[in-house]
């Protein structure tokens, strides 16, 4: 699998803390996240609904 923040440690170890259907849905959109707090804030949207 490809790491996607490879250059934030954290946002990286965030990211895979997440559900997978969580993290395939970050992929598969292409958003562009720039910090932990935007990666979090995209998490908790998408497992709002859940």
């Amino acid at each position: 699998m490809q790491d996607f923040f490879t250059d934030s440690p954290e946002m990286q170890q965030y990211f895979n803390s997440l559900p997978a259907i969580v993290q395939e849905t970050l992929k598969q959109s292409h958003m562009k996240i720039h910090s932990l707090e935007e990666l979090k804030k995209c998490a908790e949207n998408l497992t709002r609904g859940e």
